[in-house]
């Protein structure tokens, strides 16, 4: 967690511009990581007994506090999202942001072997070793799409939405010019509805621009920018199209389309939602070019994620069907499974 505080941080950008280039290495270069294998799926298991049977819940006005005594002497960072959500309205969510970017710190090899014993539980464990391989994923189909359309069109634009920091969009940003790109013929936006997140996109960005001559604010004469968006309402008013957008690790939120729920497997009510799945897949259809590319993550009921269930987390759970049946609401059609894991496949759709 160290390591993420150090890329957001408020310096000269030296140790942020090290960290990219080694996840950019890991993510593009390095050796192929595999899912998490037996031992650590029934490791996943007798954790969440043992979780299930120690945690207590304290509900207040202020929203919920989980009290378990080891997570609670661990100290780290992680457990303390775990335990305590930053807002009542978020507190069915794995946030974004620093607790989902602690994991992908972990596929740096210098950062890996900086690891302490609680790191190496907390970020190798059979989620977040699908977190990381969805990084990866995502990461790596965010260039090849863009590479096609720089071929075939000589201009891309590309959009994260609900990306939390939008580490995966930079590092893709960052290889395709890597690769000779011109950054002219890039416009890249990278959205969250947190300004928290965006500030740090922001503080990164121009850290890395500095040191490296990146163009800033995505213009039409290109260049990448971060801005503070509610998503369902990015397609709302007429504007461009985008190429390439990605929408990772915002379905499983959202009803509809499911094949199984928190609410329903653990008998909860299940309040209908004013935001759902089809309404953001209206939102992505319309903001994506005709021809364009949509990168998105399905979510596969797993043991694993029965830990987090038992920290007030709700997801809505999807197989590659309940995907491709959802996304031809707004006509995408499906071309390329990108990669699969224990929880989470990535699939590249394109817009009909």
């Amino acid at each position: 967690m160290e390591a993420v505080a150090a890329l957001y941080a408020e310096d000269d950008g030296g140790v942020a511009e090290a960290i990219v280039g080694s996840l950019s290495r890991a993510v593009f270069e390095g050796e192929e990581m595999a899912a998490a294998g037996l031992l650590q799926r029934v490791a996943a298991r007798l954790s969440y007994r043992y979780l299930k049977r120690t945690t207590r819940r304290h509900v207040s006005a202020e929203g919920t506090v989980f009290h378990q005594p080891l997570l609670q002497r661990s100290g780290h960072p992680y457990a303390h999202a775990l335990l305590a959500s930053s807002r009542k309205e978020t507190e069915a969510l794995v946030e974004g942001g620093d607790p989902m970017n602690g994991p992908y710190m972990v596929i740096s090899p210098e950062i890996r072997a900086a690891c302490s014993g609680w790191d190496r539980i907390f970020f190798q464990s059979v989620q977040s070793r699908d977190v990381q391989l969805r990084f990866i994923w995502e990461t790596r189909a965010t260039v090849a799409a863009a590479g096609r359309f720089l071929k075939e069109k000589g201009a891309v634009r590309m959009k994260a939405v609900a990306a939390g920091t939008g580490l995966s969009m930079i590092l893709a940003y960052d290889r395709l010019l890597q690769e000779g790109a011109d950054p002219a013929r890039m416009t890249v936006r990278i959205t969250d509805r947190d300004a928290v997140n965006t500030g740090k996109t922001r503080r990164l960005l121009k850290k890395l621009a500095a040191r490296r001559g990146w163009c800033l604010g995505g213009g039409e004469d290109g260049g990448i920018a971060a801005e503070t968006e509610d998503v369902f309402l990015a397609g709302e008013v007429p504007g461009a199209r985008f190429e390439v957008v990605t929408a990772v690790g915002i379905f499983e939120y959202l009803q509809g389309f499911t094949c199984e729920s928190t609410e329903g497997r653990l008998q909860l009510a299940e309040l209908e939602e004013g935001a759902n799945a089809e309404g953001l897949a209206a939102v992505l259809g319309r903001i994506t070019a005709e021809g364009g590319n949509l990168i998105v993550n399905t979510f596969h009921p797993h043991s694993s994620t029965r830990i987090l269930e038992v920290f007030g987390k709700k997801f809505d759970f999807r197989t590659r069907e309940n995907m491709t049946a959802l996304l031809a609401t707004a006509d995408f059609r499906i071309q390329e499974l990108v990669g699969t894991g224990n929880i989470y496949d990535v699939k590249v759709y394109q817009k009909v």
